[in-house]
């Protein structure tokens, strides 16, 4: 069999975020922590392992990405957060900005079960699989923060058994530039392992990554590339077969975990950003479910993660049936797309 042959979940070096999800695999506590075992055959600089937590306070357009990303092959971590308002234009213009690109991973002797990066931020594993302590404290600027996330649900680990999500209620305190917010929301984390993250160009249309939390009983992620039967801009360079769209996702609804297996996405951008305004989700499981979610842009900031990609972290306020929840949408776009629409 050859290697296009190799279903995506079997593959190594299979980028993260290309058929993430073909069933689901067991999870058990130690997956909380660090997966050195899991890096035997992939030998890339891009060899990535991760920590993504988030949370928002929505009555005042606030949200944040906090992430720990190791590079096990450099022995190098990046890592901190941004929380901002509203809609910025660039990360540094966060009301809270302090993520460091390049920091050995020394600060990870003592594993996952406790950490604190160069820039101060830290987690704590209080409870594996439940219970998560994250904090951060710059005097200076008038900012801090201090959450803990309790879980809502059991794990969702991928097929591949590399990476898991979780549904989570955030509360606690953030004091952002002087002012201070009472944090209580619903945030789905996500931890990664044992692939690579090539840095490559790649020829693909925008990807969103799109979750949230409507209650203990309601939960769903679901990750599609732009449809071109949606986005006329796509036709003639960027035409994927919509089956080919779907990367994977799932919905958690009245005790009932199933695999998302189709979707259709309609996205609204604001031209120039290309940010996504509004969303209209349709998507079914394997139990024949159908949902469909709409969302509207509350606020938004770009990671310039990668400098041949733009990585854009959304708070989306989203409806289904009646119910309202605020969750992500976190969405890539590549230089092939980018120089596409630009040149147009």
């Amino acid at each position: 069999m050859s290697d296009s042959d190799t279903p995506a979940d079997s593959r190594p070096d299979t980028p993260f975020y290309i058929a993430q999800n073909q069933g689901f695999a067991t999870i058990t506590e130690h997956d909380e922590l660090l997966h050195p075992d899991a890096f035997s055959g992939v030998h890339a600089d891009s060899a990535t392992e991760t920590q993504y937590l988030g949370f928002s306070v929505p009555d005042a357009k606030i949200h944040a990405l906090c992430y720990l990303w190791h590079h096990p092959n450099l022995q190098t971590v990046t890592g901190g957060l941004f929380v901002w308002q509203g809609i910025k234009t660039y990360m540094p213009a966060a009301e809270l900005c302090d993520v460091r690109a390049f920091m050995r991973d020394t600060a990870l002797h003592n594993d996952l079960h406790e950490y604190r990066l160069d820039n101060d931020y830290g987690v704590r594993v209080v409870e594996p699989l439940k219970h998560l302590h994250m904090s951060y404290r710059d005097d200076a600027r008038g900012n801090r923060v201090d959450l803990h996330y309790k879980a809502l649900s059991a794990p969702v680990m991928f097929g591949d058994g590399k990476h898991f999500e979780q549904a989570m209620r955030v509360r606690g305190e953030l004091v952002l530039r002087g002012q201070r917010y009472e944090v209580d929301c619903f945030n789905i984390r996500d931890r990664s392992w044992g692939k690579s993250r090539p840095e490559d160009n790649m020829p693909l249309p925008p990807v969103s990554w799109m979750t949230g939390v409507f209650g203990e009983d309601f939960a769903f992620n679901c990750n599609v590339l732009d449809q071109f039967e949606e986005n006329p801009e796509l036709k003639g360079r960027f035409e994927l077969p919509r089956e080919k769209t779907l990367n994977g996702g799932w919905l958690r609804r009245d005790g009932v975990l199933a695999r998302i297996v189709s979707a259709r996405k309609r996205v609204t951008r604001e031209a120039g950003t290309r940010l996504p305004i509004e969303i209209d989700l349709e998507f079914s499981d394997e139990q024949g479910r159908q949902v469909r979610i709409q969302g509207r842009l509350l606020a938004a900031c770009p990671w310039q993660v990668w400098p041949n990609m733009i990585f854009m972290v959304c708070s989306m306020r989203w409806e289904c049936e009646g119910r309202v929840t605020y969750g992500d949408c976190q969405e890539a776009y590549w230089n092939d797309y980018l120089n596409h629409v630009e040149s147009a």
